[in-house]
């Protein structure tokens, strides 16, 4: 099952609204800057942050709520962009697929209410039946459209919408990632530039209820869980990527032209470059031979779970407006196992 990309919204440091941010990846601009958090050197703690004067405040019943300050930036961060989407999702409840990030065990109770709190603060109705919530990391975008598409085939008659919220700005996150020397700075050259935002986006059935623009639709989705991811005990042979671009192109069909742009899920990293390596080679005649690498963590940081919904995003806002020339693959690879892909076509 295909599906049209009826409306986005996103928002992260380089912008608010696939227009903006796209703007600046094309132009180079790096949003990225000094936060007020310091590292164990004492050192200030570069991050792609969104500006707090952009951010609503906190509903007044869910501030009473006792939610950690990770939950709270994730809720101002995409009851807005949420809001924005529902409008053009219809009149009735809307079906949600979320991604949002992988927690720990003892973090449960608030990752599971999660939808319902977002539902709150933004005023929108959501068929709570028909709702999920996906602790996947940065593939879980991709994973939620995977569902939306397969939620669709079952029942093409209303939108659903997919997207991903996380962040970075956690004092107790960020001491954990300082401590495992990822995050990148004077003393860490194979790290990742912490960041936040938020994605979403609206997929229907009904072409005609496609965006402004060129219409997008989405060919195919795919996922798969490799053991031998970063925290993992099996061996990381990075093939995981590689077997999710396999099942993507038997969900897909044969192409009218090979890939003509990739959306990289690439956060600076040599592991997640490894992953892309052994996918590229291996299913090298999917790639038109002038194909172009998209990498944006580069300009606004590692968004997290954001990471699948603001690629998916920006990819359909290029191939709408002509700038760069589909079919366009997006991938993301989450720490743990998730591994996904998407396909869209211009």
């Amino acid at each position: 099952m295909s599906a049209y990309i009826v409306d986005s919204q996103a928002i992260c440091s380089a912008g608010n609204g696939a227009e903006q941010i796209w703007a600046s990846v094309r132009a180079g601009l790096a949003r990225i800057g000094n936060s007020r958090v310091m590292d164990r050197n004492f050192q200030p703690i570069q991050m792609g942050l969104v500006p707090e004067d952009a951010l609503p405040p906190l509903d007044a019943e869910l501030d009473a709520l006792p939610l950690p300050p990770r939950a709270r930036r994730m809720l101002r961060l995409g009851a807005p962009l949420l809001a924005a989407t529902a409008k053009s999702a219809g009149t009735e409840p809307s079906r949600l697929y979320l991604a949002v990030p992988r927690i720990d065990a003892n973090e449960e109770p608030w990752i599971s209410s999660f939808a319902v709190h977002l539902a709150k603060m933004s005023g929108v109705k959501l068929d709570l039946e028909h709702c999920r919530v996906i602790p996947a990391g940065r593939a879980g975008g991709l994973i939620a459209i995977e569902l939306a598409l397969a939620a669709l085939a079952t029942d093409p008659s209303r939108p659903v919408i997919v997207g991903g919220v996380d962040t970075y700005f956690d004092l107790r996150l960020l001491a954990a990632y300082d401590d495992e020397r990822r995050i990148l700075g004077p003393r860490v050259m194979d790290g990742f530039v912490p960041a936040e935002g938020a994605a979403f986006l609206v997929l229907s059935a009904n072409p005609a209820s496609s965006q402004a623009g060129r219409p997008v639709k989405i060919r195919a989705a795919a996922s798969v869980r490799d053991p031998g991811h970063r925290y993992g005990t099996e061996p990381a042979r990075g093939e995981g990527l590689a077997q999710a671009l396999d099942k993507l192109r038997a969900g897909a069909g044969s192409l009218s032209a090979p890939v003509g742009v990739t959306f990289a899920g690439l956060n600076g990293e040599s592991f997640d470059a490894k992953l892309w390596g052994v996918a590229s080679l291996r299913h090298k005649d999917l790639f038109a031979p002038q194909m172009k690498l998209q990498h944006p963590a580069d300009c606004f940081g590692d968004t997290g779970a954001t990471t699948g919904s603001l690629l998916t995003a920006l990819c359909a806002h290029a191939l709408s407006r002509g700038d760069r020339t589909g079919p366009g693959l997006i991938w993301a690879a989450s720490d743990h196992e998730p591994r996904a892909c998407a396909l869209l076509e211009g």
